[in-house]
């Protein structure tokens, strides 16, 4: 399904959570829509073509909130899905999904960018 990224989610709620590292949202959905100060280091947001909003964001467990003791972006491995409804998650999950599906068909392993940024930086 296709999407178009928003500037502004209005009534957005929390509808669950993905399982996936920066780098693979970033391949996915593109740079974040924004960062913000306070509580989010990341977000996405998004509008699918059946109207369904959703945002993807960290929440409180970066270093914007947290300081030196938060997560940095790379190390964020569950983010919270938002939006106007509970297909906002099913939508991002499918995206991601479709994506690795891609990677699988071309012979490329969705772990290429966590193994290559932990070889970079091991700690």
């Amino acid at each position: 399904m296709k999407y178009t990224k928003i500037e502004e989610a209005n009534g957005a709620n929390l509808q669950g959570y993905i399982n996936a590292d920066y780098r693979e949202l970033v391949e996915v959905f593109g740079e974040p829509t924004k960062f913000q100060d306070g509580k989010v280091d990341a977000q996405w947001l998004l509008k699918f073509q059946d109207g369904t909003i959703a945002t993807i964001y960290n929440y409180k467990n970066g270093v914007n909130y947290m300081g030196a003791e938060g997560l940095r972006l790379m190390e964020i491995q569950k983010w919270n899905v938002g939006g106007n409804s509970e297909r906002a998650v099913e939508r991002v999950k499918t995206e991601v999904i479709d994506w690795q599906h891609r990677l699988h068909d071309t012979g490329k392993s969705t772990n290429n960018w966590v193994t290559a940024w932990k070889l970079a930086f091991p700690n």
